[in-house]
């Protein structure tokens, strides 16, 4: 039998007439090669064109082939979107909604506090900015649990439908109430925030759930975010399960575990510390300490601190780094109890070994002990006079804020006040004031305010408007009353001064205004 070549150039017809057929490939590798190449296809599925040949031909059926396809597309089926049912606190009025826009747009420094106030106030973030909230904390990490306090049961409902947003489901917002299938079968995220309302309201039972499905979490990861829940509710009966923890394969789950038993004093992981410290630290003669580096073949040591062991020698500054983890995360209390001496004699006893001093300054903010962190703070302070102000410039400035962090807001800044003297220099005055956290006190506040209109400044204008960003965010924003009109001494601080003055004044009244609102 013999076979007729196909027609059109090349392209077979179906048999069945009925059959789907699409011409636009055939098109497409035509005007690819050229017509002078390859004969215009046959466009069974088109209406036909006039009668003509080559390009024009081929143009003429694109044509009708593009209206086809623009004609034919059929669109996706979607699922209904289940509107947002769940009911929340109430929305902020439209002048508060209308600052957080000023806010988003020209004052991110702000945003913290403004949720802040949200969240006191028992309100949530008006719908209309949740987008730019969410964006805000995909960027930020340390905004996260603030937006979504502020975002309320809404921002939970969003978050579902934007990748870059689904890190909000994971964190716990007000009135969580744990629910057993969104635990059993909900996203990593999901899970994590069901274990948080859980140990809010039963820490017993929150911890054996999560005991229970320990071993069988192979993600590092995850073991981590379901280990964080059990921050809420801490105490003494957890120790057992964060213990186990410091056995885990991911360095990050060991090293939050180390984190949570270190504020359980009374744990039986706190007495094996206790007896490392004992084991490396000695008195010598007279006054002095001697401590003892770590060895390889400490392997509970190592555990403990949840360190990886190592297989060969150690360097000096390894050394160093464990016996600063291991005074770091000891309880306090085994200094007391090893050199019979209250707080401040131990750090007197211990100030001439600069890395055991500093290790046990940073102890005490990990450990957030307020007796210890006054007595070391009145040791700064009284000691050498403007020790306290030197100490936030020297190489110790990050161990400042932390001991201040730990007293109240009315005693660190009654404190950082004694410390102002009558030659306490502009730099200084600004080093001290950026180790004390907001907010500050009134008479602290007031206290800067007459600095800032005393002399001085002519010889480090940089350090006035230092003092005048911070004061814009830390002073108590009704202060904005005592602020005089026009800059003090503008002459001396120049334009870049007089334009900080005038910032410190509208933030202050921009922060008053905000706290009305709310």
């Amino acid at each position: 039998m013999t076979t007729n070549p196909p027609a059109h150039g090349g392209y077979d017809a179906p048999e069945d007439p009925l059959a789907a057929v699409d011409s636009w490939d055939h098109l497409v590798s035509t005007a690819l090669v050229g017509t002078a190449r390859r004969s215009v296809p046959a466009t069974p599925d088109l209406p036909e064109t006039p009668d003509s040949e080559g390009a024009t031909a081929l143009l003429d059926r694109a044509a009708l082939a593009t209206v086809r396809r623009l004609a034919g597309y059929t669109p996706a089926r979607v699922v209904p979107i289940e509107p947002d049912t769940a009911s929340g606190p109430p929305e902020v009025g439209p002048r508060a909604a209308a600052r957080l826009g000023v806010i988003l747009a020209d004052r991110p420094e702000l945003l913290t506090e403004w949720l802040e106030l949200v969240a006191v106030a028992g309100r949530c973030a008006p719908a209309e900015h949740l987008p730019d909230l969410l964006d805000r904390g995909a960027r930020d990490s340390g905004l996260r649990p603030a937006i979504a306090a502020a975002c309320g049961p809404r921002g939970h409902w969003l978050a579902r439908f934007e990748h870059d947003w689904s890190y909000l489901l994971a964190e716990s917002g007000p009135g969580d109430v744990f629910d057993e299938k969104t635990w059993l079968h909900g996203t990593e995220g999901e899970r994590r925030r069901m274990l948080c309302a859980l140990r809010a309201a039963d820490p017993a039972r929150g911890r054996e759930l999560l005991a229970g499905i320990w071993d069988d979490l192979r993600k590092a990861e995850l073991r981590r975010r379901l280990l964080e829940a059990m921050e809420i509710g801490l105490g003494p009966d957890d120790a057992d399960l964060l213990d186990r923890a410091l056995d885990d394969r991911g360095a990050n789950v060991r090293g939050l575990a180390l984190s949570l038993l270190t504020r359980l004093p009374h744990s039986a992981h706190a007495d094996r510390l206790r007896d490392h410290v004992r084991s490396h630290v000695r008195t010598g003669p007279g006054r002095t300490i001697v401590l003892t580096p770590v060895e390889p073949e400490e392997t509970g040591l190592f555990r403990d601190l949840a360190l990886v062991r190592p297989t060969g020698e150690i360097s000096r500054r390894e050394r160093a780094e464990h016996l600063w983890t291991l005074i770091t995360r000891a309880p306090l209390d085994v200094w007391t109890d090893l050199l019979d001496t209250d707080p401040a004699g131990v750090l007197d006893r211990v100030s001439d070994d600069a890395e055991a001093h500093d290790a046990l300054l940073n102890a005490i903010g990990v450990h957030e002990d307020p007796v210890w962190a006054r007595a070391a703070l009145e040791l700064l302070q009284g000691r050498v006079a403007q020790r306290m102000v030197s100490t936030a410039r020297d190489r110790r400035s990050l161990q400042l804020e932390p001991l201040l962090r730990v007293l109240s807001a009315e005693e660190r800044c009654a404190l950082a006040e004694r410390s102002f003297g009558p030659k306490t220099g502009t730099r200084d005055v600004w080093s001290l004031l950026n180790a004390v956290p907001g907010p500050w006190a009134t008479d602290l506040s007031h206290r800067i305010v007459r600095r800032l209109q005393g002399k001085g400044w002519e010889r480090d204008r940089g350090g006035y408007r230092s003092v005048c960003l911070l004061a814009a965010e830390r002073m108590p924003p009704e202060l904005v009353h005592d602020l005089p009109e026009e800059t003090p001494a503008a002459s001396a601080v120049g334009d870049a001064g007089d334009s900080a003055y005038r910032n410190l004044r509208d933030t202050l009244r921009f922060r008053l205004d905000m706290h009305r609102e709310l």
